[in-house]
């Protein structure tokens, strides 16, 4: 327990230069990304009405974060990570583009919608595992879990402003105009990635089975990597649903318009408490004890969702939509730093598309079963059964201990 009074803190790691700009830069794209985020799941609503197409547009825009993850993460650890996080973000300036283009006479067919949101997504799925792995490099590795917690500071910032610009620009403008301004806001991060020298990758993987399956392995064989990965896959898949059904709790529940200035700041109290758990956990969370975070984490997670579930008053689910996304927000930063505190830089971006895939791959699936669910069941009868899977996790759950490993643990027999 000696090491823990050095970590470093949120100060320093924002002192390095190549950190701060690659996080600023992240955080002026992430709120575009966000105001897009939110007027799909309107946009989606209005063409649909059903909740089994929210989950399918949840799908889309998540999806391919399953399925191109593991390339993704092994393109980190071998590829140009400089180029890859480049490319991948001009991918998906063009393809927000032709999704303004195609809305921009008011009319889009549901299959359209899905197909755009689909490709945008394929160039989330390989830059988010090469991101992960590449900001605790900059940062350091004493600065980890202040860079961490500032990645999520930064991704719920996003949420906070995003959202509510978003939805205030929909009402007013119209969903056109918001994919734009979100097309426009990647350049900032281009230029972060173009002005940042990226240390180059330097694993060199045995074979094709360890470069892009690599991670399995080693988390596998290494517990205190592995159940990190597993809670955060189960906690996504059975208790976010949630996230993709706002506008569905905000109309059903709240009764109010979905496409309203009162929704976006919904959505954006939901973002903003995400916001404050995570610099909870980089500041005066900071030295605790990681497992009675996670604990607390799930159990008060799974508490303030069923009264947000219970609620029917949208000035009281202002107050509740807070502390989902604070103690929701709790959770995968303190994982994200257990796990990346384990492994060493050569294998970092393949367990980083593992982490990516349980923690944003596993949510599409989980969005696109509910949906269903719900039609068959109701709204509520699926939010509380995810209340109470986040508490017996939060009872049940432990993690493990162990060192730092390394690409030698794919040699062990």
């Amino acid at each position: 327990m000696s090491e823990i009074p050095k970590r470093g803190s949120t100060r320093d790691a924002l002192a390095i230069t190549a950190f701060r700009r690659l996080f600023i830069g992240s955080f002026l794209s992430g709120i575009g990304r966000w105001m897009q985020t939110a007027a799909l799941g309107v946009l989606a609503w209005e063409i649909s009405g059903s909740s089994q197409y929210l989950g399918a547009i949840i799908f889309a825009n998540l999806g391919p974060l399953a399925l191109l993850s593991l390339l993704g993460g092994s393109l980190a650890d071998t590829g140009n990570r400089r180029r890859i996080l480049f490319l991948t973000q001009v991918w998906q300036l063009a393809w927000t583009i032709v999704l303004a283009v195609n809305v921009a006479d008011g009319e889009i067919g549901q299959k359209t919608l899905l197909l755009i949101v689909f490709i945008i997504g394929l160039g989330q799925g390989i830059y988010a595992p090469t991101f992960t792995s590449v900001i605790p490099e900059l940062a350091g590795r004493k600065n980890l879990q202040a860079a961490v917690a500032l990645n999520s500071m930064s991704m719920n910032g996003a949420r906070v402003v995003g959202p509510a610009l978003g939805g205030w620009l929909t009402s007013r403008f119209g969903f056109a105009e918001v994919f734009s301004l979100n097309a426009a806001t990647y350049l900032f991060v281009l230029a972060a990635i173009a002005f940042t020298r990226i240390p180059p990758a330097t694993a060199e993987p045995r074979n094709l089975g360890d470069r892009l399956f690599g991670g399995f392995k080693i988390s596998r064989r290494a517990p205190q990597v592995g159940r990190p990965l597993v809670l955060m896959s189960l906690f996504s898949f059975f208790c976010l649903p949630f996230i993709g059904q706002l506008p569905a709790i905000a109309e059903v529940n709240m009764g109010i318009d979905a496409k309203s200035t009162q929704y976006g700041w919904f959505f954006a109290m939901f973002g903003f408490g995400a916001l404050f758990g995570a610099s909870l956990v980089g500041t005066i969370l900071l030295q605790a004890r990681r497992d009675l975070l996670i604990r607390f984490s799930l159990i008060s997670f799974g508490g303030t969702l069923a009264w947000l579930v219970y609620l029917r008053s949208i000035e009281v689910g202002y107050f509740a939509i807070f502390f989902v996304g604070l103690c929701y927000l709790i959770l995968p930063t303190t994982l994200s730093t257990y796990w990346q505190e384990h492994v060493d830089e050569n294998i970092r971006g393949r367990i980083a598309a593992i982490w990516v895939l349980s923690f944003g791959g596993t949510v599409p699936f989980g969005n696109l079963i509910a949906g269903p669910v719900i039609e068959a069941t109701s709204l509520s009868a699926v939010l509380y059964s995810s209340a109470v899977i986040a508490v017996l996790l939060g009872i049940f759950f432990r993690l493990k201990p162990g060192p730092i490993i390394g690409e030698e643990i794919l040699s062990e027999v």
